[in-house]
């Protein structure tokens, strides 16, 4: 029997109330799913560390160090306490190279240096037209890498010393930071050290261990430890993988070094190392790294039966400045 003018039966109401709720519904479910499903791909990577030919990478680096000495002849009962605190602006410039190799054209743009020993302090800038740092901005240094982005050799350091070579104290640390071995090192170092090749998700480690040049001129320390992907984050609008990184000194007893013409034995009574990097995949290299290093060393010099000890707190803040097409 036909319905009346006006009067909808059930079906038509049933078929009414479908298309008001239930396609919008099922719309909406589609819409989590898709979103559920781009997130979880969000949270996955797999990172491509590479030197980024064709660009000019501007970078800063502060560094702070503390350290405190005690027992050497003279040194007062509570020790003495060192600050240094440096400031490095440079430029590093990547083109392609031989075969697979590249070449990395690196300029320091600013340097500065303020080191306060208690009975005596320094201060450089290679902004003082006078000072012993004028020269170091602007000399170039060349670093040749092979076909893993590894500094295979360097050219150019000794000359971008000048005159702060030969400056009492501070000449000497100088040529530990900015001499060849010690910019190979710190380039390479500027790498994430055995860049797994697998995904990555949130949560996932792996493990490291690299040679790294000690403060001071002491030589070389092996660091073993791990990274983390930490989260996901932005730095100045670059999406970054955060990875965190912890270490610490792997050491066999006593080692023994030459320094000044004395030989010293040290022992390394407790270390570590943490970070954090903002990697930018996109870029193949971090965009900021802060790092935390803590040392408690043990020192003897046997020829004068001299026994010291140090305890070493270092921060460094290094962050990419700038990138653009290189010249």
């Amino acid at each position: 029997m036909p319905n009346p003018v006006g009067k909808p039966n059930i079906e038509d109401y049933l078929k009414h109330m479908k298309n008001k709720f239930l396609v919008p519904a099922t719309a909406f479910l589609a819409t989590c799913a898709l979103t559920f499903s781009v997130s979880a791909e969000e949270k996955t990577i797999k990172l491509k560390q590479t030197l980024p030919v064709g660009k000019t990478v501007h970078q800063s680096m502060v560094m702070n160090q503390k350290m405190k000495m005690g027992g050497a002849p003279g040194v007062p009962a509570g020790g003495v306490n060192i600050t240094n605190k440096m400031i490095m602006g440079m430029s590093m410039d990547f083109k392609k190279h031989e075969g697979n190799k590249k070449k990395m054209t690196l300029k320091y743009d600013e340097l500065s240096m303020a080191l306060d020993a208690g009975v005596f302090k320094q201060e450089f800038s290679s902004k003082d037209e006078d000072g012993p740092f004028k020269d170091i901005a602007g000399k170039p240094v060349t670093l040749i890498y092979d076909e893993k982005d590894q500094v295979e050799s360097v050219e150019g350091a000794e000359e971008i010393l000048g005159e702060a070579a030969n400056q009492p104290g501070v000449g000497d640390m100088l040529k530990q930071m900015l001499g060849e071995e010690q910019i190979k090192q710190t380039m390479n170092q500027m790498m994430v050290q055995m860049i797994p090749d697998k995904v990555l998700k949130i949560g996932d480690s792996w493990p490291y261990e690299t040679t790294v040049p000690m403060p001071q001129g002491m030589g070389e320390m092996t660091v073993k430890g791990k990274y983390t992907l930490k989260k996901f984050d932005k730095f100045e609008g670059h999406d970054c993988a955060v990875l965190t990184m912890v270490g610490s000194i792997v050491s066999d007893g006593k080692t023994k070094i030459e320094t000044q013409g004395q030989q010293v034995e040290m022992e390394f009574k407790d270390s570590q190392f943490e970070a954090d990097i903002y990697f930018d995949n996109k870029l193949g290299l971090p965009r900021k790294t802060d790092m935390l290093m803590m040392m408690n060393i043990a020192m003897s010099m046997p020829a004068l039966g001299m026994d010291m000890t140090m305890d070493m707190n270092m921060t460094m803040t290094s962050k990419v400045t700038k990138v653009e097409d290189s010249k």
